[in-house]
């Protein structure tokens, strides 16, 4: 029994001579990105402090005035199917990459064994029992630490796992507010166009009364049917609009029928009143790493990185321990007596010595691997520091056009009531309230839809940013939540 128990130790001592691995020294490579973005344009200068967009913003959304949005994003987040399944992937690589570190310790198996044997001779029927029982421990002494190094790159790959689902989850949020934005502008146009279609009905009653009357030119009530009917069909395509973005936002919160709740919520909030968090200037680009796509990136990169000193590590001899007890014994009573104990410890050594090139050609794999993905990072880093630039300078932009808008809009109102009242007076002709009637029309759609974009914008922007779905952005905090995972839920 002690010698059963000197043999186990010496395994788990062996487990601990471990090398330090053959990888190259990571060092995150210069993508020569700029420190930060400075946001100039003819809609001026914003000088605000970072603000709503500071690494530890989790729940974006909240930045807008909306109640309804904060509640779709909890459902969606809840409900959606295709964040669920990303995340049972997530699940897949996480005990991929756990049971990959069993390498790491010894592997202990016990095995038995009982039989009964009878047979008929000369004296009569004689049985005899044989019983058996062994505990078998066998290690790979990691001296170049290839175990180690393959376990760090599946733990990479899981941590680009767990990357590749925030982004899903970045993609569903930012999806949820631009289908709600647009559900919203889709209404805001509808009402707009009943409002318009009233006072178009309003003009044309008025028009065939005086028509009745003699005051009114026959051709000018045709034309005002003409532009009735316009609208009613132009509103058809609105009312679409609306269907579709209310469908395409049940469908994303993976519900076959809008919860009530959330219906009435929705129903209380206008476009117009949702009013944008302020961009700043001076945004530090360092907060591109926090962006899912470039995290994934690195770990996939750390992963290859850790592949590297796999390949190298196979070039070096392997030397695996072996160690084995037990008990044989034909008598149940006397199996765990001394007589009856057998033991064994073994090594074996395992060199390369000739396999016609195909460890250096695993090896210059592992190499151009590590290549590609490098290149592959970079992308992900330029990409998102464009898409960063784009964002704040289209948010500029727009807020300005905006505002023209709002003063169109105000504008186009004015002259419709200005062309109206003249007209009543004969002091204009109907030409002249048609125009000014389908000016304001677009003027209004003009402004709802100029709105949206800026929300959009917005939404952009937090995409681009990563947005807020860690406190930390680096790849040490993504590794220290990793290990902080339940075996079986996450």
């Amino acid at each position: 029994m002690n010698r059963l128990l000197g043999i186990i130790i010496l395994c788990c001592v062996a487990a601990t001579l471990t090398g330090c691995g053959l990888s190259p020294s990571y060092v995150r490579p210069d993508t020569g990105l700029p420190g930060g973005y400075a946001l100039a344009s003819e809609a001026g200068e914003n000088d605000v402090a970072l603000g709503a967009y500071t690494a530890d913003t989790r729940e974006w959304w909240l930045s807008f005035d909306s109640k309804a949005l904060p509640e779709l994003q909890k459902a969606a987040l809840a409900g959606n199917h295709n964040f669920a399944a990303q995340r049972w992937a997530l699940a897949q690589t996480i005990h991929q990459a756990r049971a990959g570190r069993g390498k790491l310790l010894p592997s202990i198996d016990v095995s038995a064994s009982g039989s009964r044997r009878g047979s008929a001779g000369d004296k009569g029927y004689s049985v005899s029992d044989s019983v058996s029982g062994t505990v078998q421990a066998s290690y790979e002494l990691d001296i170049w630490g290839k175990n180690l190094e393959s376990a760090s790159a599946g733990e990479y790959k899981a941590l680009a796992g767990m990357y590749a689902w925030r982004g899903v989850g970045l993609s569903l949020e930012s999806e949820v507010a631009l289908t709600y934005f647009s559900y919203l502008a889709a209404r805001e146009n509808l009402d707009v166009y009943d409002s318009m279609l009233s006072n178009a009905r309003d003009v044309l009653a008025y028009q065939e009364k005086r028509e009745r009357l003699g005051a009114a030119a026959p051709l000018d009530v045709t034309r005002q049917r003409q532009a009735v009917e316009n609208m009613e069909a132009e509103r058809i395509g609105y009312l679409m609009n609306r269907t579709e973005a209310w469908n395409n936002l049940a469908q994303l919160l993976g519900v076959t029928e809008m919860p009530g709740y959330l219906a009435d919520l929705m129903e209380g909030e206008k476009l117009l009143d949702i009013m944008p968090p302020p961009v700043d200037a001076g945004l530090p680009s360092e907060l591109l790493h926090r962006r899912p796509d470039i995290a994934q990136a690195e770990a996939n990169l750390l992963a290859a990185n850790a592949n590297i000193g796999v390949a190298r590590a196979s070039f070096l001899p392997s030397i695996t321990l072996t160690a084995s007890a037990g008990w044989s014994s034909d008598a149940l009573h006397t199996l765990i007596s001394p007589a009856s104990a057998l033991y064994s410890l073994a090594s074996s050594l395992l060199a390369p010595i000739f396999n016609n090139g195909q460890l250096i050609a695993q090896y210059d794999q592992a190499l151009a691997a590590k290549e590609e993905l490098l290149e592959r990072y970079r992308d992900a880093a330029i990409t998102g520091f464009w898409e960063v630039s784009t964002s704040l300078s289209s948010n500029a932009l727009l807020e300005e056009q905006e505002q023209r808008r709002i003063a169109s809009a105000k504008q186009a109102g004015e002259a419709y009531r200005i062309a109206r009242a003249r007209y009543e007076n004969g002091a204009e002709d109907f030409l002249s309230v048609l125009d000014a009637q389908s000016t304001m029309l677009s003027a209004e759609n003009s402004l709802v839809q100029v709105h949206r974009e800026r929300l959009n914008g917005i939404v952009s922007l937090f995409k681009a940013l990563g947005g807020g779905w860690s406190e930390e952005g680096d790849l040490e905090a993504m590794r220290r939540e990793f290990e902080t995972l339940p075996a079986m839920t996450f």
